[in-house]
């Protein structure tokens, strides 16, 4: 009875709406930094350096969305270590991710002012 509920309850869940998504950035020497991920049917990225990064303490780091010919759209400023979450207005879209070092506060423009330390593609899982 047991394994037959297990089943049951197991086929008639029905899947998260949308793609996860998972995004590996590395920097200029291609070594992974950063993951950030976001699960299915869910709107916060949740961001993780692999290994604490080193900042200036008068600067942050900002997190770009790179949409297809459009300028960098910013999605917030994340952590130098530890666990860092961002509320996505919607599914993250773009085809690409960017991390910019910029003054305290984040970038005064709206766009990526300082040198941009990571990049990575964004990989849809269905």
């Amino acid at each position: 009875a047991a394994v037959a509920l297990a089943i049951a309850l197991v086929v008639s869940t029905p899947p998260a709406p949308g793609p996860a998504y998972v995004v590996v950035l590395a920097g200029a020497d291609a070594r992974a930094a950063l993951v950030a991920t976001a699960a299915r049917g869910d709107n916060v990225l949740t961001i993780k350096p692999l290994a604490p990064l080193a900042v200036p303490t008068d600067r942050e780091l900002e997190l770009w969305a790179l949409p297809a010919g459009a300028n960098p759209r910013s999605l917030g400023r994340i952590p130098s270590a530890g666990v860092g979450r961002l509320r996505l207005a919607s599914a993250l879209a773009a085809p690409a991710l960017a991390v910019s070092l910029e003054p305290r506060g984040g970038s005064p423009t709206g766009l990526p002012t300082g040198p941009v330390l990571y990049s990575g593609k964004v990989e849809r899982i269905e």
